[in-house]
C-alpha cells in the first residue's frame, strides 16, 4: 500500500462518514491491511512505513461514530 493509495481510501472514508458502520469497516480494513503489508515485508525502510501510518492516521480526523456490534 502506497501513499495514493491510502490518500484515495481515505477519500473513500469521508465520502462514506455519513454510514457509521460502513465508514467504520472501511477504516479496519484500513488498517488491516497496512499491517498486512507490513508482515509482507512491502515497505523498503522504516521512514516508508512512519510516512504510510501518518498518512493513514488522518482517519482519525474524520467524524463518524466508531462502535462495534
Amino acid at each position: 500500500m502506497k501513499i495514493e493509495e491510502v490518500k484515495q481510501r481515505l477519500l473513500k472514508i469521508e465520502k462514506l462518514s455519513h454510514d457509521d458502520e460502513v465508514a467504520h469497516c472501511e477504516e479496519d480494513e484500513l488498517f488491516y491491511d497496512f499491517v498486512e503489508a507490513i508482515k509482507d515485508g512491502k515497505y523498503k525502510s522504516k521512514h516508508e512505513i512512519i510516512n504510510i501510518a501518518t498518512e493513514l492516521y488522518k482517519v482519525r480526523d474524520i467524524d463518524f461514530a466508531r462502535w462495534h456490534a
